[in-house]
């Protein structure tokens, strides 16, 4: 172990979530007072076969700190691989996914299905935990369905093989990112292991994060959907858990400067025009419930160069106070088959999972 996996866990942290936390969006998170951040998940099988776009993607992880990285496989032998190689990279911990519903990863046994396969799953952490003295955790739902839940079984397991902490998305697969999370799962999973337990869902503000830690006793809280066009989630909730008092709404003027440089770090790693497609999505997050964000986002949707975008954006912007804040700032909604928009049809998942 390089760190105590009581304060390790014991903080405010960005989730893993494909095609939206890539190494831009963990930067203007860490700006903005993420103390830790997880990265999109990395197929094991990708690395253990040394391939090429999935060593791409671990490769950009290097010297970015403080990160977690999180893998997900069914093999044994590949995922202890990949811990050894990971762990040459030299991240700050490990993460085993062990949530994601998205069909690609579901269908090779990956992602929660492994949950279903308890001796296998047992197999793969004690393989992990023997490839790796960094901090090594697992982020699990509660069960396939409402008649299947496992997390109190999968989380024995865990602590069993020696993980340091467990992180608990208090939905199960059938309910996607639908409906609201049952937090008393996370109290469950709390009062049943010695390891430090983290909170994942629904946690929007600095209020909602108080009052997980509150009513479940986790040690630490993870923002997903939260944090989409919101980077300064992070600073608010430690502000408001320190002093229970939020900072004063973000403006827009601060919320395009942000934005820009968000959009000039994608299109820094990715290059253009794929950068300039990949922030479209996150110019609606960042300006939701702004007047005339339609009709801007139809403009932007169809611009192809970096300069393009940010002239139409400080164009638009011109026409409002640049105090004026957002009339709503609700996260993005699930996608009709129940699963988070920007997880079914990511490219990085389809290319990594085909491996397996």
């Amino acid at each position: 172990m390089t760190a105590d996996p009581r304060t390790f866990y014991s903080t405010v942290m960005l989730a893993p979530i494909a095609g939206v936390t890539d190494r831009a969006a963990r930067t203007i998170a860490r700006e903005s007072g993420c103390p830790l951040a997880f990265s999109e998940l990395i197929s094991a099988t990708g690395i253990a076969m040394r391939n090429r776009k999935t060593l791409a993607m671990l490769e950009i992880c290097r010297n970015e700190h403080p990160l977690v990285i999180q893998i997900f496989g069914k093999n044994p032998i590949q995922m202890e691989d990949a811990a050894r190689l990971i762990s040459d990279i030299g991240p700050d911990g490990i993460d085993l996914n062990l949530g994601c519903p998205a069909k690609n990863v579901v269908n090779h046994g990956s992602g929660i299905a492994l949950t279903r396969d308890l001796p296998l799953l047992a197999e793969i952490i004690r393989k992990v935990r023997g490839a790796t003295s960094l901090p090594f955790s697992v982020k699990m739902r509660a069960g396939w369905n409402a008649e299947e839940i496992t997390f109190l079984e999968v989380a024995r397991i865990a602590q069993e093989e020696g993980v340091d902490g467990m992180i608990l998305h208090a939905r199960t697969r059938a309910m996607g990112f639908t409906g609201e999370a049952f937090w008393p799962w996370i109290g469950e999973l709390k009062s049943a292991v010695t390891v430090p337990v983290v909170g994942n869902g629904d946690v929007r503000n600095g209020p909602s994060a108080a009052r997980m830690i509150a009513e479940t006793g986790c040690d630490g809280v993870m923002v997903g959907r939260g944090s989409y066009g919101n980077p300064w989630i992070f600073g608010e909730i430690r502000q408001y858990l320190a002093t229970q008092e939020s900072p004063p709404p973000v403006g827009l003027a601060e919320r395009i400067e942000v934005l820009v440089r968000h959009i000039h770090l994608v299109v820094e790693e990715k290059g253009e025009p794929k950068g300039v497609h990949e922030m479209r999505k996150h110019v609606g997050w960042y300006l939701k419930g702004y007047p005339t964000v339609k009709e801007m986002r139809r403009v932007v949707n169809h611009l192809e160069k970096t300069d393009e975008v940010v002239i139409a954006l400080q164009d638009w912007a011109k026409d409002f106070p640049p105090d004026l804040i957002p009339l709503h700032t609700e996260t993005e909604p699930a996608s009709p088959d129940g699963l988070s928009l920007g997880i079914e049809d990511r490219e990085g998942i389809e290319q990594v999972s085909d491996l397996q």
